[in-house]
């Protein structure tokens, strides 16, 4: 006999603009056809891209109760005072990384024995991720990242073609916010100088050339532009062509060991035996929109002694960083003290006084830093998410999540991902134990 199971699409908070979804209503229909035995729950959002309508048309109940959900599926982290005892949670819970700020909701998830299921560690066996949100984080994120800079250049008293980019959230969908883009591109083909730079290239750099790296590339590929290697940086900014240049870098163009080379085997055993480039290439940079991934167990990439340094000693000639990975207040650079949010995104930052001001003022440094920036094309980011989580779904449909092995009953990639269950953390997270301690020992005392 097949078990009856409940599954959970819960509301997203309303503390930030939130509107995406991890499963679209017809995704939600095949799922009830293909499983005679599942019941789906939708929880009432006034925000979510796909309204409640259409996933009661697709058979599901609206309700605001998801007590009697098996698994709940959702996007942001749940706070404490919103999780159900006993419930399997499919999430982004931002506790593997171990940062203290968040080792209290691990401690919540234990005490109150939920199985989390964390997107973030849904992997392959080559440690790929295979269910993220990363590609339209880096769409987003270009494209805000462009509308700060021409934002910043016509305050600063310099027309820009970027500054007629609306916010991400006013365009439909992609496509839309493409279209736009195409006119501004064709505009800056007709005058390169359109872009507020007259007498020099603006140059991009991406540093980390992963999803979301790749997404922000892709959004760059639609505008006029060359593309060079970090070798080449030095000789691009002598020139006094008005261009758009886009230098991509991968950990080998932005690490060095003390022998001045990137040791792959050498950073996988001690990734603090290496030190970034970074802040040696800042006076050749125009935008720097940080895309790698961050975590304490490794170096960051831009320092604030260092920055701090770059700042003084060379030609301040950045303008912008788009932290497209944002994981402040101690992320991988110094200058993303803050998120912001879609309706705020930027602010400025001064790398000598570290202060933070209101975007913006000259001898400083504007940072477009949001942490759910995919958020702004949430029909587009939904679509794809979607997509890869779906088949996933089958594995815990028919998995006896009430059994401590769990794990022998799930997909291999979702097993991986499993962080707690019945009140412990899974042998791949056990590393855990030390933070949270140590966070917990902090709150005590």
């Amino acid at each position: 006999m097949t078990t009856p199971i409940t599954i959970a699409i819960r509301r997203e908070n309303d503390r930030k603009f939130e509107a995406r979804t991890p499963l679209l209503p017809e995704q939600v229909a095949l799922i009830l056809a293909r499983f005679p035995q599942v019941t789906f729950l939708v929880q009432p959002s006034r925000l979510r891209a796909y309204a409640d309508a259409a996933y009661s048309n697709a058979g599901a109940t609206v309700k605001e109760d998801l007590s009697e959900a098996d698994i709940i599926l959702c996007i942001k982290e749940v706070y404490p005072e919103q999780l159900i005892d006993g419930k399997t949670y499919l999430v982004f819970a931002h506790v593997i990384k171990g940062q203290s700020g968040n080792m209290p909701i691990l401690q919540e998830l234990l005490d109150r024995r939920i199985t989390l299921v964390d997107y973030e560690s849904i992997v392959d066996e080559a440690g790929h991720r295979t269910v993220f949100f990363g590609r339209s984080a880096g769409h987003a994120g270009m494209l805000e990242t462009l509308r700060a800079l021409g934002n910043r250049l016509k305050s600063l008293g310099t027309p820009s073609m970027f500054s007629q980019l609306r916010p991400i959230y006013d365009y439909p969908d992609l496509a839309a916010a493409l279209a736009h883009l195409g006119e501004l591109a064709e505009a800056i083909r007709q005058n390169p100088t359109a872009t507020g730079f007259g007498h020099y290239p603006a140059v991009f750099a991406v540093a980390g050339l992963g999803n979301v790296g790749q997404g922000a590339i892709d959004i760059f590929q639609h505008l006029p532009h060359r593309i060079v290697a970090a070798g080449e940086l030095a000789n691009v900014a002598q020139s006094t062509e008005p261009s758009l240049v886009l230098c991509p870098l991968t950990k080998a163009d932005l690490l060095r060991n003390g022998a001045g080379i990137f040791d792959t085997a050498e950073y996988a055993a001690d990734p603090f035996s290496h030190r970034s480039l970074l802040p040696e290439m800042l006076n050749n940079l125009t935008v720097l929109l940080n895309c790698v991934f961050y975590a304490p167990h490794l170096p960051k990439l831009l320092p604030q002694p260092e920055f701090r340094a770059a700042w003084q000693d060379r030609p301040q000639r950045l303008q912008v960083v788009g932290d497209l990975s944002c994981d402040p207040p101690d992320g991988s650079v110094a200058c993303s003290v803050a998120a912001g949010d879609l309706h705020h995104p930027t602010f400025d930052y001064d790398p000598v006084t570290e202060q933070v001001s209101q975007s913006f003022e000259a001898g400083t440094v504007t940072v477009m830093a949001i942490d759910n920036l995919c958020a702004g094309l949430p029909v587009d980011a939904s679509v794809a998410f979607g997509t890869m989580l779906l088949p996933y779904l089958e594995g815990l449909i028919a998995a006896d999540r009430e059994k401590r092995g769990l794990l022998q009953g799930l997909p291999a990639d979702v097993a991986r991902a499993v962080v707690t269950h019945q009140g412990q953390l899974t042998e791949r997270f056990a590393y855990l134990e030390t933070p949270l301690r140590s966070a917990l020992a902090q709150i005590v005392d």
